[in-house]
């Protein structure tokens, strides 16, 4: 199965911690099966960011998720998979005090989205195969939280013109 888009597609992600873990949710469909990822995905028509952020954490995690700061924006041109992906990622950093349910996922051909989930410490991700994440900046963002990088929420603006 091929994937070509003729322009870059917005994703929009949580980067969630809890006692100083990361929470990373396994992809179950092709061509990312089986790798690690942030809650995320596509920014819907005329959704602002921080609300794709929360609607991406529940229906991947099914937590009610918080974000207190922008830790990153991020270009990621893929060319590891089957056709060439290039997407812009904002991921937002938070928290949720929810239990992780795999319950509200989008099944498809009643295949769940998500496979798993886990908890790691910083440490763990740094240290993972890059072959077992669905994006690489993963670590990025991990060494940006890691080192205080936080951006105000402000710094992404959601403007509806009429």
């Amino acid at each position: 199965m091929s994937f070509n888009y003729a322009q870059p597609f917005i994703v929009v992600g949580a980067f969630i911690v809890r006692d100083g873990r990361i929470l990373l949710i396994q992809e179950n469909h092709p061509p990312d099966k089986g790798k690690w990822n942030l809650p995320a995905g596509k920014l819907d028509f005329g959704e602002s960011p921080l609300e794709a952020a929360k609607r991406e954490a529940f229906e991947e995690a099914g937590v009610d998720f918080t974000a207190t700061y922008l830790l990153g924006v991020h270009s990621v041109y893929r060319k590891d998979t089957p056709g060439e992906v290039h997407s812009l990622r904002i991921i937002f950093g938070g928290e949720t005090k929810d239990e992780v349910s795999l319950d509200h996922g989008e099944a498809v051909d009643g295949i769940a989205e998500i496979a798993d989930y886990t908890w790691l410490k910083p440490e763990e991700i740094l240290d993972m195969d890059n072959e077992l994440l669905r994006y690489h900046d993963i670590k990025d963002l991990t060494r940006d939280y890691l080192a205080g990088t936080q951006y105000p929420l402000s710094a992404v603006q959601h403007i509806v013109q009429t």
